[in-house]
């Protein structure tokens, strides 16, 4: 059906036709009604506009979709019932933000060199290796959902307690932004442009855009929460503060130090124009785990299906499909 859907703050997801201004029905009760047991009945309205109204909470929505929560966590990799059980316990915790914004945002920057990290290199010299332009850009677009205060030109992150952003209302923003990086002379967007926007090296346009379904969950689960369920985020978020404190510690520590640096005139200035990345210990350990967890399931996975199934398992490279004229601009590329 023609039509768009709508979160409202009764918690109940609806759905409005195209032609009917007047009337949403919810659409669990469509589900019921046309006698769809599918489970799989939510996967064709994945692209339908989705409309949020006024004073509709992060926990009205969670509610709204429990119906669908199953299809929901498969598409999104997120355990999206452990959310929707969390925000119904009660809690004492304040709203940190005044509303949370989703929004699509393109950004566009030059690309440069990754070399792999060397035998015995530590993380910190490989970040402080000196970069190198390629002729290429990295093109990267996401829906976004963040936190915002009035007031505050700045948006938050929304991942950690869940219980402090669950009474916080949500919108939706009508406009796109493409974002470009550098300042003028080495930026891709020209500044005499109207509607071209300055932010000290940030440059953008904006455009309008409407967001779907699957758009509006990617953005609220996968980059908002992003953790796989409250319970991993306060596990992590534990060790944030462990290592935050840790850091604070040896800042005290040194404080001496810094407050009386020993620079002279030209050391000063090489130390004020080049930033030097420096890896708190076990800043990457969530990482690590995460990525020694998902080798460890891959092989029994594999391990498997190649002990209980009759499909072939491919073994070594798979050259991938390109076009013919992929394949020539990059060879003129590479040639000079």
């Amino acid at each position: 059906m023609d039509g768009a859907l709508i979160f409202c703050k009764d918690s109940i997801l609806r759905f409005r036709s195209d032609y009917d201004d007047l009337t949403a029905v919810p659409l669990l009760s469509i589900q019921e009604c046309l006698e769809e047991e599918n489970s799989l009945f939510l996967l064709q309205y994945f692209r339908h506009h989705v409309i949020i109204e006024e004073d509709t909470t992060l926990s009205d929505m969670f509610l709204a979709i429990e119906p669908w929560a199953n299809v929901l966590a498969a598409y999104l990799d997120i355990d999206v019932m452990a959310y929707i059980d969390e925000i119904r316990k009660p809690s004492q915790a304040e709203a940190v933000f005044d509303w949370i914004g989703i929004q699509k945002v393109t950004s566009v920057h030059r690309a440069y060199q990754h070399h792999n990290i060397q035998e015995g290199e530590d993380l910190s010299s490989y970040f402080n290796r000196e970069r190198i332009p390629t002729k290429r850009f990295d093109i990267e677009a996401a829906c976004t959902a963040n936190g915002y205060k009035k007031g505050d030109k700045e948006h938050y992150s929304i991942s950690g307690d869940i219980h402090t952003v669950k009474n916080v209302p949500v919108v939706i923003s009508d406009r796109q932004v493409l974002v470009s990086y550098g300042q003028d002379k080495n930026n891709l967007l020209n500044h005499k442009h109207t509607g071209v926007v300055v932010n000290n090296k940030t440059t953008y346009i904006q455009g309008e855009i409407s967001f779907s379904l699957n758009e509006v969950m990617e953005a609220l689960f996968n980059d908002g929460l992003f953790y796989f369920s409250p319970q991993t985020a306060s596990h992590d978020m534990e060790m944030i503060k462990e290592m935050a404190e840790m850091i604070e510690k040896n800042e005290d520590e040194n404080k001496e130090t810094i407050l009386n640096p020993r620079f002279d005139e030209g050391q000063k200035a090489d130390a004020d124009n080049k930033i030097k990345v420096e890896i708190a210990e076990g800043a990457f350990d969530p990482m690590i785990d995460h990525m020694e967890s998902e080798q460890a399931y891959w092989q029994y996975v594999k391990s498997l299906c190649d002990s209980n199934s009759e499909l072939p398992i491919r073994i070594g490279q798979i050259d991938e499909a390109k076009s013919p004229e992929y394949r020539f601009s990059n060879f003129i590329m590479d040639d000079n």
